[in-house]
């Protein structure tokens, strides 16, 4: 298969219900005769598998416009009438349709170029940009937009990638989940096509989706529980091996070079590979408010930011000690292999009463509590009602900025009001404007931020791309006259830059607060 041949697949099946798109890959990997193939074809599909670039919306729209010698507004006029980058640059010169240059790019070749970095406009690789912009068809250059910008928009994700591979092979759904926890799709097809399995061990280096928690009715808590404090602090995954420390973000993002305080600490663990979170402390070492984490996580000058805030690492989980892998054993397992170490997260103590641990946990200035299921293996990349989560009764939601606008007076220079959006089925569902709880710094760097994502401006009113993460509170949640859901008194508790647009809550989650 080539980016041609594939760019007419993806254009056949786009709008086909999850159950069709199983068939359809299903069937274009049993064709596919060559290993690498099918390993390409996986790793393309799945968007979120690729490297990370710099290519951003207003970015994409630049270069296209540099890349036809066109002027941005012409870009523009196209993409607001499609609303979708891809199919802009489709319409925008349909006449190569059928005359790619090159007759469609391998997929080794275009996985490496989704892959670039696209640093500069005035760079080899914006020569790379037009020249692929020229070779291609408006098929494959509408395609090799969407999944460029990670936006395929097609329904193609990771589970539907699973049961593809699981059809294909001849193995059960949870069998494949299970066995991508450990490897990569690349690995998981190798051993399937020698007729084994691959072996459940993690590797130094090899990023895990973190486990994450929800809010669960008590009736629906485990009998057979484990009750964590629940800390106010960004989410990190520490892989330790020899001399050789990692310090993994909530994304996947190496940022061991923030910490060298916390790998000073883990540098004495075992080799391992460590779940936990990193939390600003006073100097009294109760826990500070979150927004101090800001310092720690985009100051340029670590040892400034290490001397202004002072942080906690914590542990909760692990993955791997010394040379056993245990992210599929019972927590209960797991932790009798950890629990011995340091720096381990407050836990309740056998018999005590889980109210009256909850409301120490409060006491102590800490968010609450995590009850888990003691039988529970490790989920990687889910949200488990194994992991409950209880803190005081009040509004709290993770959202997407889409919209904001200038303050006035001391702030006519930074946006200060944000209309916050969480997801539906029809994609974004507004639940108001939030303009309180945010430092100065924290509208400086969310207008740093968002100005690069502008995609309109109307009335005073700017438009953004769906990036900037916020954790808000609320009193309650309102309806009105017209049936519209939203929040009553939103305060802004922090930027979530460890968290990703498809995290945060839906309007299913709103509406179940009312």
């Amino acid at each position: 298969m080539n980016w041609m041949k594939m760019a007419r697949m993806l254009e056949a099946i786009d709008g086909e219900s999850p159950t069709r798109l199983v068939t359809f890959l299903s069937q274009e990997l049993d064709e596919m005769d060559n290993v690498l193939e099918k390993q390409y074809f996986l790793q393309i599909l799945d968007k979120d598998s690729l490297k990370a670039n710099s290519m951003a919306l207003t970015k994409a729209k630049k270069w296209l416009a540099k890349a036809f010698d066109v002027h941005s507004d012409e870009i523009e006029a196209m993409y607001m009438a499609h609303d979708d980058l891809g199919d802009a640059i489709y319409y925008f010169d349909v006449s190569s349709e059928t005359t790619g240059t090159l007759l469609g790019f391998s997929l080794n070749v275009l996985k490496t170029h989704l892959e670039m970095s696209f640093s500069k406009i005035e760079s080899d690789e914006f020569r790379t940009f037009q020249w692929l912009m020229e070779s291609m068809a408006s098929l494959e250059r509408k395609w090799f937009i969407r999944y460029l910008l990670r936006t395929p928009r097609n329904g193609i994700n990771t589970g539907i990638i699973t049961k593809a591979i699981a059809r294909t092979y001849g193995y059960k759904v949870s069998e494949v989940k299970k066995h991508l926890i450990t490897s990569s799709v690349s690995d998981v097809i190798l051993y399937y096509e020698m007729g084994e399995v691959p072996k459940a061990t993690l590797s130094h280096g090899s990023y895990v989706a973190p486990m994450l928690a929800k809010d669960v009715p008590m009736n629906k808590w485990p009998k057979n529980k484990i009750v964590d404090y629940k800390y106010d602090g960004n989410r990190y995954q520490i892989h330790k091996e020899d001399e050789s420390v990692i310090i993994f973000n909530r994304k996947g993002k190496v940022v061991t070079q923030q910490f060298p305080d916390v790998v000073e600490v883990v540098s004495e663990y075992p080799n391992g590979i460590y779940d936990g979170e990193i939390y600003p402390i006073n100097e009294d070492g109760s826990p500070a408010e979150h927004k101090k984490m800001g310092t720690r996580v985009h100051s340029k000058n670590v040892q400034e930011a290490m001397e202004k805030v002072e942080v906690k690492w914590v542990m909760f989980d692990c993955l791997k000690i010394e040379e056993q892998t245990i992210i599929q054993l019972p927590y209960s397992e797991r932790l009798a292999s950890f629990g011995e170490l340091p720096d381990q997260a407050l836990r309740m103590k056998k018999g005590e009463d889980v109210l009256a641990f909850y409301n120490r946990a409060i006491n102590d200035g800490f968010e609450g509590i995590i009850v888990k299921d003691a039988d529970l293996p490790y989920q990687a990349g889910s949200r488990s009602a194994g992991w409950a989560k209880y803190k005081p009764p009040r509004i709290e939601l993770d959202v997407v900025v889409l919209k904001a606008k200038y303050g006035q007076g001391a702030k006519a220079n930074v946006f200060a009001t944000f209309e916050i959006f969480v997801k539906n089925e029809r994609g974004f569902y507004s639940v108001g404007w939030v303009g309180t709880g945010f430092s100065d710094n924290d509208l400086y760097q969310l207008t740093q931020t968002l100005r690069k994502n502008v995609v309109d401006y109307t009335d005073g009113v700017y438009e953004f791309t769906p990036r900037v993460v916020l954790e808000v509170t609320a009193d309650l949640v309102t309806q009105d006259a017209n049936a519209n859901t939203g929040l009553r008194f939103p305060r802004c508790k922090r930027i979530r830059d460890d968290k990703f647009v498809n995290d945060i809550n839906t309007l299913d989650d709103v509406e179940a607060m009312r």
